[in-house]
This record gives C-alpha cells, structure tokens and sequence, in this order.
C-alpha cells in the first residue's frame, strides 16, 4: 500500500467503527479476515468494479463510442443500401444503440426542434429553420408512375400536356408542405390543373395505389424503391423538378455520439 503500518491500524479502526463490524482477528501474530471481514470484502469489490465500468463507460459516452440514437426515415429512403449502411455503422460502433422512427417530413423537423429524435433522413422544407443543419444525401429527378395496363405505359416519356385528363395520387399536401410545388407548376403552365384522386401518408402507399389503378403519381425513380411489375415509369420533359432528400440534426447538438453518426453518414 506505500503507507506507513500506524496510520493504516487507524483508517481499519475507523472503518469497523463507521460499519459496526469487527473486519480483523487480531493476536500478536498475525491478522486475519473474519466472516464478516470476508463478506464486506467481497461488496466491497463489486462496488470497486462497478465504479471502474462506470469510469470506462463515461470514457467510451466522451469519444461518442457508446450512446443512444434515434432516428427518424422518410418511406422512400428505406433501401437495401439504407439498410446496409445502418448495418456498417452498428458492426463500427456496436455500443451505439439505433432506434429508427418512420415518419413524414414535417413531423421529423418539429420533432428535431422538439428533441425527440436525433436525426432525420426527410425531404427539406423550403426554408429550413435555422437551429437545424442539412446535409443533402441524393437528388432524384421526377418521373411519372402509370400503371402497366394504363394507355401511356408503352411511352418512355411525356409532356405534361399529356397528364391534363389523368387523376392523381399524391402524398398529402399537409405532410410534405411544398413538396409539389414544382409539380403543380408546370402543370399550370401546362394549362391545367391537376385532379388529385386521393392523398396518401407516404411514397410506399401511394406507389401502391398506383399499381391497383386507383391513378398515376409523381414520383422520384429511387432505383431501390421497391416497384410492383404493375407500374412503369415515364420520363418527363427537361427540367423537371427533382426530389432530394437530406439528413437533419439540430445544429447545436453536443452529442458525440451524434458526431460519430453524422461523420459516418457523410463519408
């Protein structure tokens, strides 16, 4: 112990006295451990070890290697190689727990703003708020969903003058403010106005409904988007509006867990 022999007696005195137990057998020869000595010895350990989990533990929150996420995913970005990337970062950082959360695009903003989730893979709005960052992971050009038997499917491309008799499937305007506003105009300048069948909640759902021909979408022409055989995709004019899709994280965000997430996903 690199003490001196009295004033160890004095703390083993001092802590029989703050226990109440006798810990040591004493006799001019030697000292033993007695039953109760041995007992307080083993707890005695655990909380030892348990203290150094606990400093290791924090070592690991400090380099980001240890933590908790979650995270927040449109429909359309739930991809083999989504999930693939999900995948590298658990096996990189395998004390990082992932909590995936699927929802529109609104409400993943509000719900970073709130602190609710982490991150969020989401469409941007318009005008970002500004305690939020963006970092933008793919643009997708706009194409025209049709179902296979519809009179445009043997087309590869259309103009919008095409779509003026054709109702539509769109994901509902409330949950994606200004998601169609490139849509809608160029089909005014086209010279009608879209007839919307029915709103959906997401891109999965309303690729659905165009397969059961309940109308056509637009659509981004994710290559891994899983597609029904009972759906082709038209091409539109040049300059047609794209889709991007970003991740989002509260600019201010301390975490580095968090960090760790964010480089990774930007590699």
């Amino acid at each position: 112990l690199h003490i001196a022999q009295p004033p160890l007696s004095q703390q083993i005195r001092n802590l029989e006295r703050e226990t109440g137990l006798q810990l040591f057998e004493r006799s001019s020869r030697s000292v033993a451990l007695t039953q109760a000595g041995r007992d307080f010895w083993e707890d005695a350990k655990q909380v030892l070890e348990s203290v150094a989990r606990l400093e290791r533990r924090a070592a690991l929150r400090a380099q980001g290697a240890l933590g908790h996420l979650t995270i927040g995913v449109v429909t359309s970005i739930v991809t083999p190689t989504f999930a693939a990337k999900l995948r590298a970062f658990q096996r990189k950082h395998p004390e990082i727990k992932i909590s995936l959360a699927d929802h529109h695009s609104t409400w993943q903003v509000e719900a970073l703003l709130r602190g609710e989730i982490d991150v969020g893979f989401l469409r941007p709005p318009a005008q970002p708020p500004r305690a939020l960052a963006l970092n933008l992971i793919k643009r997708e050009p706009m194409r025209i969903a049709v179902p296979s038997d519809h009179p445009l499917a043997k087309r590869k491309r259309v103009s919008w003058k095409d779509l003026a008799e054709e109702e539509f499937v769109l994901v509902d305007p409330a949950l994606a403010p200004g998601y169609f506003d490139d849509f809608y105009r160029f089909c005014r300048e086209a010279g009608f106005e879209p007839r919307v069948q029915q709103c959906t909640s997401n891109v999965a759902t309303q690729l659905w409904l165009v397969s059961a021909g309940l109308g056509i979408a637009p659509l981004p022409i994710t290559p891994e988007l899983l597609r029904p055989e009972s759906v082709v995709f038209l091409a539109l004019p040049p300059e047609v509006p794209s889709y991007e899709t970003a991740m989002a994280w509260r600019s201010g965000d301390s975490s580095a867990a968090l960090a760790r997430f964010i480089h990774f996903f930007k590699k």
